[in-house]
């Protein structure tokens, strides 16, 4: 898990909608399971950090 999965989480939501949907529906406890499942675990704590890292961009 890593702040770059969650990179690549970010970018596989954008291109399927469901996916950011699911996520958002399954709740914190399964949002990892949700995250690999996609290929690009990560916890929640490395998808705010990427999101934190695209604020700068």
């Amino acid at each position: 898990m890593s702040v770059e999965n969650a990179e690549r989480f970010i970018r596989f939501m954008k291109e399927d909608p469901s996916l950011a949907q699911k996520a958002k529906s399954v709740g914190p406890e399964n949002f990892e399971q949700v995250s690999a499942e996609a290929g690009a675990s990560c916890t929640a704590y490395d998808f705010v950090c990427a999101v934190i890292d695209g604020l700068k961009k």
